[in-house]
């Protein structure tokens, strides 16, 4: 069975850099990019001066990936991210909720275009199957 990083459960203790490069599939770059950009803040660092990161901020780094795979750039993902962090502290204003609207609405688009391949691809798959049915009947 496939996993897809970034996927599965988060552990309730703060992690090091790596292990949640592990936990998302990110690369430690991106996830230093992202913190330059303002998009996750760790929670802090260890003695040894590894950066660690809580729940709340490896759900935003799973945010970020998703919207970057429906097609928004980081310019794009960052107000989405800012006003997520707004709502979510109840400090959340009208504009808040109209950028999480578009971050849903690019959402639904990306959707609607996976919907719009699949179908054919589904008929594509269903022929294929029915045509090597026959090849084994047959023999």
């Amino acid at each position: 069975m496939l996993t897809v990083p970034g996927t599965g459960p988060i552990p309730s203790r703060p992690l090091q850099i790596g292990d949640v490069a592990e936990l998302t599939g990110l690369s430690l770059r991106s996830i230093r990019h992202y913190e330059d950009l303002g998009l996750v803040t760790p929670e802090g660092r260890t003695a040894g001066g590894f950066r660690i990161y809580d729940a709340e901020a490896i759900e935003r780094l799973r945010l970020v990936m998703s919207l970057k795979l429906v097609g928004l750039s980081l310019e794009q993902i960052r107000p989405i991210v800012d006003a997520c962090r707004a709502i979510e502290t109840g400090q959340g204003t009208q504009e808040d909720a109209s950028l999480v609207q578009d971050g849903e609405d690019a959402v639904a688009q990306a959707i609607e275009e996976i919907e719009r391949i699949l179908g054919p691809s589904r008929l594509l798959r269903d022929r294929l199957r029915a045509a090597t049915r026959d090849i084994v009947h047959r023999n």
